[in-house]
C-alpha cells in the first residue's frame, strides 16, 4: 500500500507525519511525501495533516481537502482521503458532514490510530478524542519525508498556557514533555541520517520537564550537545519569561548551541499584553534581551508578533513599533489577529477592522524589513559558519544557512561554488554583500 503524507502549518506537523510514516513503513506500508498533489502518482491512500491556529491556515487545510476530495471522487486518485491534525481535532463533525469523501478523521498526536486505520481500511471512521490530549510515546520510530540537513526535535506538545486568543490548548491539550531518554535516542538517529542541525521545537520549549519534575531545558541540552558528530543546535519557540539565566549560560557555553533564540514577544504595549493573558506580561525584555546580548554578544534574535488584538489602540500600535525599533530583533513574523470560536479574545470588544489590521501589519513589516537589512549590512566582511542546503540551480549559488538564520522563517546566506561542495557540510565563508533578507558569501578555503 503506498500511503502519501501532505503536511500543511508548523513544523511540529512534519514531525508528527514523520512519525506516522515510521509507523506505517513497520506495518509494510510505503509513506512518501506530498507537496502538491495533482494525480501524477497512483495512491492507496492520502493523509492530510492540517492546522488550525488561525484563518488562513484553517482556509488553507480545507481547500486542501476539497481539491483532493473532488479528485477521489472524479479519478479515484487518491483511493482513500484521510485527515488528522489540528483542524481535524477541532472540526471533525463538519468535515465529516461537509466532506463525505474523507475516509477517516484522526485527532492530534494519534499515530498509531490513523496507522491502523489505513491499513484496516475500514468503514468511514472517525477517532478524536472530546478531551484532547497529544500521545507522548517513547518508542515511536521515525522516518524522515526529506534529505534535508536539518530537522525539528519536538521535545513536547500541548500547552498549559492561556493565551485569549490562542485555540491550542482546546486542540492539543496540557503541555507533555517527551521523556529525554526518547530525545537522545531520536537525535542520535537524526545525526546517523546525516541531520547537522537539530531544531528543538515545543509550544514553548522553556516549559520543557515541568510536567516530569525531572529535566529541564538546559540540561536536555546538554546531554543532547555530548552526542558524537559535528552538529547544530538551535532553540526555537522559547517563551520569554522561561528564559532562565541557567539557560542563558548552557546556550553561551556549549560549542554546538548556535547563538540564535526565537522568543515570541506577541506585542510590546503592556495594555495589550495584559488583556492578550500572556505569561509574564509585564516581564522586562528590554533587560532580558541585555542579559542574551551580554553572555552572547553575536547572539541573532527571533520574535513573533501579532497585531490587531481586540482593544488594541494606535497608541498601543505606536508602542510597538517604538519598542521593536529600540529591541532591534534581527528577524521576525507578524500576524494579523484572527478572530477564533472559544478563545477569550473572541468575546471581548473592540475589535479592530481588518483594513486596520491589515495595515498595522504592513507597518511592522516594513520597520522589520529595514532592522533585517541593516542588520545584514553590518555583516559585509566578517566570516562565519554556514551549513550548505542545495544548490539554486536558478542563481548558480548554494542555499546554506549560518548561525543567524533559522530554517525555512528567515534570511538565507547564498554561497559561491567552490570546490567540493555538498548538502550537509559546514564551511567557512566571509560575507561580500546584502539585499534585504538575504547575504551573499564567498568560501574562505575551498571545501
Amino acid at each position: 500500500m503506498r500511503v502519501g503524507l501532505i503536511t500543511l502549518g508548523c513544523d511540529k506537523n512534519t514531525v508528527d507525519n514523520e512519525y506516522l510514516a515510521g509507523l506505517l513503513e513497520s506495518g509494510g506500508c510505503e509513506a512518501i511525501a506530498v507537496d502538491d498533489f495533482s494525480g501524477e502518482i497512483s495512491l492507496d491512500a492520502i493523509v492530510v495533516a492540517t492546522c488550525g491556529f488561525i484563518g488562513d491556515a484553517k482556509e488553507q487545510s480545507v481547500q486542501a481537502i476539497v481539491s483532493l476530495a473532488e479528485m477521489k471522487r472524479l479519478t479515484g486518485n487518491p483511493r482513500r482521503l484521510y485527515v488528522a491534525g489540528c483542524l481535524a481535532q477541532r472540526y471533525a463533525a463538519e468535515l465529516r458532514r461537509e466532506i463525505p469523501e474523507i475516509d477517516g478523521i484522526v485527532g492530534v498526536g494519534q499515530f498509531a490510530e490513523m496507522a491502523a486505520m489505513i491499513q484496516s481500511e475500514e468503514a468511514p471512521a472517525c477517532l478524536v478524542r472530546e478531551t484532547p490530549r497529544v500521545e507522548i510515546n517513547g518508542s515511536l520510530s521515525r522516518k524522515r519525508l526529506d534529505t534535508k540537513p536539518y530537522a525539528y526535535l519536538k521535545i513536547a506538545d500541548g500547552c498549559n498556557h492561556r493565551c485569549a486568543f490562542c485555540a491550542i490548548p482546546a486542540m492539543k491539550g496540557p503541555y507533555r514533555s517527551v521523556p529525554p531518554e526518547a530525545l537522545i535516542e531520536e537525535a542520535r538517529a537524526l545525526l546517523a541520517q546525516g541531520v547537522r542541525e537539530l531544531n528543538l521545537i515545543a509550544q514553548d520549549i522553556t516549559a520543557y520537564g515541568l510536567d516530569r519534575g525531572d529535566c529541564r531545558l538546559p540540561e536536555l541540552i546538554r546531554r543532547l550537545a555530548l552526542l558524537e558528530g559535528d552538529f547544530w543546535i538551535r532553540c526555537l519557540y522559547a517563551y520569554p519569561g522561561g528564559i532562565t539565566n541557567e539557560l542563558i549560560e548552557t546556550m553561551a557555553s556549549i560549542p554546538k548551541v548556535v547563538h540564535y533564540l526565537d522568543m515570541p514577544v506577541q506585542h510590546l504595549d503592556p495594555g495589550v499584553l495584559r488583556r492578550m493573558n500572556r505569561p509574564a506580561w509585564d516581564l522586562d525584555i528590554g533587560g532580558l534581551l541585555g542579559r542574551l546580548r551580554a553572555a552572547m554578544p553575536d547572539i541573532s534574535l527571533r520574535t513573533t508578533v501579532l497585531v490587531g488584538f481586540p482593544g488594541e489602540t494606535a497608541s498601543a500600535h505606536r508602542r510597538l513599533l517604538e519598542n521593536l525599533r529600540q529591541h532591534s530583533f534581527h528577524w521576525a513574523g507578524v500576524f494579523s489577529y484572527s478572530r477564533e470560536e472559544g478563545t477569550a479574545a473572541d468575546a471581548m470588544p473592540r475589535h479592530p477592522a481588518k483594513r486596520t489590521r491589515e495595515k498595522r501589519r504592513q507597518d511592522v513589516l516594513d520597520l522589520q524589513s529595514a532592522i533585517s537589512a541593516q542588520y545584514n549590512e553590518t555583516r559585509i566582511g566578517t566570516h562565519t559558519r554556514v551549513l550548505l542546503e542545495s544548490f539554486d540551480a536558478t542563481q548558480g549559488l548554494w542555499m546554506a544557512r549560518s548561525p543567524s538564520e533559522a530554517p525555512e522563517v528567515d534570511g538565507c546566506v547564498f554561497v559561491a561554488p567552490a570546490g567540493a561542495m555538498a548538502s550537509g557540510r559546514f564551511i567557512e565563508v566571509e560575507i561580500r554583500q546584502a539585499s534585504g533578507f538575504d547575504v551573499f558569501a564567498e568560501a574562505v578555503q575551498e571545501p
